[in-house]
């Protein structure tokens, strides 16, 4: 009797182990939190190089910061001048795969003296965000419409709201 109750309980642990594993590995956390990717268009002038840090993970909810520096020297095209871009943002994730839904929201900075320049740009994003936990490639597109209080554009005469769209490739350490 003794011996078919141990040897239905080891059958059983057996049988259950494996699921326990694989329920363990669901969540996915990133355990890769830093960032480095090139994001084109978005919320730089063209073009900008990203150092990315997650901040925060709980469940499916992740945060973290981003800053970036560009600039416009392959698009000086009718430009006064190769300046920089400085862009930073603080951001939301919702997920617990790969695939993540990101928001966030931030400031960028163009260091020019050019009078008909919007030098000061706030931004939001609204996207989505594929990240392989354990390290790997990152892949990110995005609405990121930004707003100037400084009105108008004078050299290309458009609002101080413009919408834009970004795309970033990168790989997470």
């Amino acid at each position: 009797m003794r011996l078919n109750f141990f040897c239905t309980l080891i059958f059983l642990l057996v049988l259950l182990l494996p699921a326990t594993v694989l329920a363990q590995e669901f969540t996915q956390n990133i355990r890769s939190l830093t960032t480095v990717y090139v994001e084109v268009g978005g919320n730089s002038d063209a073009y900008a190089l990203n150092l990315d840090r997650i901040m925060y993970q709980r469940d499916q909810w992740k945060g973290g910061i981003r800053a970036g520096v560009g600039t416009n020297l392959f698009f000086m095209k009718e430009e006064p001048g190769v300046y920089p871009v400085v862009p930073v943002e603080v951001y939301a994730m919702v997920g617990k795969s790969r695939n993540n839904l990101e928001m966030g929201l931030g400031y960028t900075r163009r260091f020019t003296d050019a009078p008909e320049l919007l030098q000061n740009m706030y931004f939001a994003r609204l996207g989505v965000r594929y990240q392989v936990p354990k390290g790997g490639l990152l892949v990110r597109f995005g609405l990121t419409p930004f707003i100037s209080p400084e009105g108008k554009d004078k050299k290309t005469g458009e609002t101080g709201i413009v919408p834009r769209f970004g795309l970033s490739v990168g790989y997470s350490l």
